[in-house]
């Protein structure tokens, strides 16, 4: 399929929210993620392996996620940081009452990682681009999500697909979540690669 050349763009956007991108030549990139009015969109549940996150709200309310805790931050309450291995993710939180301040307003939260090599913003270039140049029908949507597998599988993001039971404890809990996802997404990048999906693309992704 054809793809759009979006590696020179500053910023990527759906009608829900996109990213904006620090210039990649930066010593410590960031990546401002945006969460349009009224968007009910989540990042969804995941966590990383290679990397610490590190979240700031510089703007709005976000209902942010860490673990088995869940609160609402905003600017004041400075950096969160997501340890490996941590389950997290962020949306608006309008319908708190700290966030109902903020309803009228885009939530934008900026991320960074440790090590800070840029990848993040490599990643949602990536995720972003393959969603603009979805085609249409049921296999254009079969082709996207195996492409969002494929990508997440090149870029340290793994999904929580399946949590797994909770008596067994925390340790078992992450174990199982580890199989699963691991599994579903080599699977797809296998699938992926056979049929000419990319985990990183030339087109989306500056080269310098």
């Amino acid at each position: 399929m054809p793809r759009t050349v979006t590696r020179d763009e500053s910023s990527l956007f759906l009608p829900e929210g996109g990213v904006e991108f620090a210039d990649c030549r930066a010593s410590e990139p960031t990546s401002t993620v945006v969460f349009r009015v009224g968007t009910t969109l989540k990042t969804g549940l995941h966590w990383h392996e290679d990397k610490t996150e590190y979240l700031q709200v510089t703007q709005g309310h976000a209902l942010i996620t860490v673990g088995d805790r869940t609160a609402v931050f905003s600017p004041k309450d400075g950096v969160v940081t997501i340890p490996r291995f941590t389950i997290h993710q962020y949306s608006r939180a309008d319908d708190s009452e700290e966030g109902a301040a903020s309803q009228d307003i885009d939530l934008l939260v900026t991320e960074w990682t440790d090590p800070n090599d840029g990848d993040k913003a490599i990643f949602f270039r990536n995720v972003i681009s393959c969603i603009k140049d979805k085609e249409d029908g049921l296999l254009g949507g079969l082709v996207l999500l195996l492409s969002l597998f494929v990508v997440m599988h090149s870029h340290d993001n793994y999904p929580l697909l399946w949590s797994g039971p909770k008596f067994l404890g925390g340790r078992v809990q992450l174990a199982i979540r580890r199989i699963v996802t691991h599994g579903v997404l080599k699977m797809a990048a296998g699938v992926g690669y056979c049929i000419g999906l990319k985990g990183t693309y030339s087109e989306y992704t500056p080269t310098s």
